[in-house]
């Protein structure tokens, strides 16, 4: 009975392990957050709220009703073959919306034979590996879309062969956006297929693949259209292997990728010069991610002439001078990631060290001197910054930070900065006569400093639509009444926040409205 009893534990523990996330793992809105510091549960909480937004389309209120009806369709089975007949006759520009919808709201009803004869079709494919139904038949079906088919999206199949995907682009001439991200297998065989038969892409999502550089070469120069090409986390990028693709095509200085403005080289294994030599025939960036990268000296590498909206330098080596007069020379800037400076690529040694993070709060302040004279900024990310605040003065630099820059941004991470207080966020207050709120829609404070002398300053955040509170100390008392002030807020993440009840961490909204109803 012991021996049954420890098995549990032991898987477990283990699924604990696997769930908690790298530090600097990317997600949707590339946060990055300390593995220490974190609970393996998180604890979001969630609710409706009434959109302002344009009346639907009657064809969307029908795409609705149709998903919200199909479970009981499908379990009573009345006229189910009806209404499968009724799926041939949408429109190919609607299949897209509806399949999406169904993905997300019904799953199991989805089979492979259902998703094959009516979804595969339209200007748009998107399948991936969650969808159980999804198989290698599913994917060798796309080909039958053939020219009418200008995006597929093929995310997360790990067990199918670089051929199975070679084997469909060939019958897709008109396709415009490949993504193929976290597809461990695809390699040579189907960037060249790519090339090959797909002239007119303009997207292409390379991604957690396990295409060489090499493979590019037929790419890049058949593919004039070319304007996001995305490289992140490929595990055989090194200067060696790069060294064939640069002989091959970066030689020839004349020759240039004009049309390139999105150019993710996230988590590669390449030195400041191979990068240096890619980055030179790209003079119309826009959006650059250099991240977990062995960059040093970004002015080297970053054009003067290039108009960068986004900017992502998270776990870099840069110093702080280098840092300050990169982002004095990029006065387009929209979007800014300066997660844990000095962080050499995220190792856990790095991590667990505070002194090999490089921004200081004089840093940041010079910063904060160049950004508050741009024009609003729409993100702006420094998690994971350990030495920020470390010399508490007053609302020192990060207040003035946020009060300059921070609430004029739509979304602000500042997790992981341990330092930072309740005061910091003194800037959130109004600022002129007006008494104009923040900009701020979603605001990311876990693993800080922050408790209830905070809510305040986040009260005034009306326009909030996400706040994350992790690992802070703030009360359920402070949070009805932020609450209360942002009727926007449809996202709380209260994870490990011990100021509120364990069972009203994933119900915060229930229990807020409860509180009101009390008093």
């Amino acid at each position: 009975m012991s021996k049954r009893k420890a098995e549990p534990s032991k898987r477990l523990a283990k699924r604990r392990k696997g769930e908690v996330p790298a530090f600097g793992a990317e997600t949707q809105d590339d946060r990055v957050n300390l593995a220490s510091s974190l609970s393996t549960a998180s604890a979001f909480s969630t609710r409706s709220v009434s959109s302002t937004g344009p009346i639907p389309s009657l064809s969307a209120l029908c795409a609705r009703s149709f998903v919200s009806n199909l479970h009981a369709l499908h379990e009573t089975r009345d006229d189910w073959e009806g209404t499968l007949r009724w799926l041939k006759l949408i429109p190919d520009n609607l299949v897209p919306k509806l399949f999406a919808m169904l993905r997300s709201s019904c799953p199991e009803i989805l089979t492979n034979a259902m998703i094959t004869s009516y979804f595969l079709r339209g200007p748009s494919i998107v399948l991936t590996s969650d969808l159980p139904a999804v198989n290698k038949i599913t994917i060798l079906a796309v080909p039958g879309a053939g020219n009418s088919l200008h995006e597929l999206h093929l995310t997360g199949f790990v067990k199918f062969a670089d051929s199975v995907f070679a084997t469909v682009l060939p019958s897709l001439p008109s396709l415009r956006v490949l993504v193929l991200r976290d597809c461990v297998k695809v390699g040579s065989a189907t960037a060249e297929a790519a090339a090959r038969s797909c002239p007119l892409l303009s997207t292409v999502n390379f991604n957690s693949t396990a295409v060489p550089p090499v493979a590019l070469i037929p790419l890049l120069k058949t593919c004039s259209d070319l304007k996001v090409l995305k490289l992140a986390g490929i595990p055989n990028w090194t200067d060696a292997t790069f060294a064939k693709l640069s002989s091959a095509v970066f030689q020839d200085e004349s020759f240039k990728l004009r049309n390139i403005q999105t150019l993710k080289l996230r988590h590669l294994g390449l030195s400041e010069s191979s990068i240096s030599s890619f980055l030179a025939r790209c003079p119309n960036l826009i959006r650059l991610d250099l991240s977990f990268t062995h960059v040093h000296r970004p002015l080297l590498v970053v054009s003067t002439e290039a108009r960068i909206e986004k900017l992502s330098l998270t776990s870099t080596a840069i110093s702080s001078v280098d840092i300050v007069a990169l982002v004095s020379s990029l006065p387009h800037i929209k979007y800014l990631a300066l997660g844990a400076l000095g962080g050499r690529q995220g190792s856990s040694v790095a991590i667990g060290n505070t002194s090999a993070m490089t921004m200081t709060d004089q840093t940041l302040e010079s910063l904060t001197d160049v950004l508050k004279d741009f024009g609003p900024l729409e993100k702006i990310s420094l998690v994971g910054n350990t030495k920020l605040g470390a010399t508490f003065r007053g609302s020192g630099a990060l207040g003035y930070f946020i009060q300059c820059v921070g609430r004029k941004c739509k979304y602000l991470n500042l997790s992981g900065v341990h330092h930072l207080q309740s005061l910091h966020l003194s800037g959130l207050l109004p600022q002129d006569a007006e008494n104009q709120p923040p900009r701020l829609e979603q605001l990311i404070l876990n693993n800080t400093g922050v408790d209830d002398d905070a809510t305040p300053y986040l009260a005034c955040c009306s326009n909030l639509v996400v706040l994350e509170l992790a690992g802070t100390k703030i009360s359920s008392a402070g949070l009805f009444s932020v609450i209360d002030a942002c009727p926007k807020l449809r996202t709380l993440n209260l994870t490990s926040c011990r100021g509120v009840s364990v069972t009203d961490r994933r119900r915060f909204f229930e229990a807020w409205k409860h509180n009101s109803e009390e008093t």
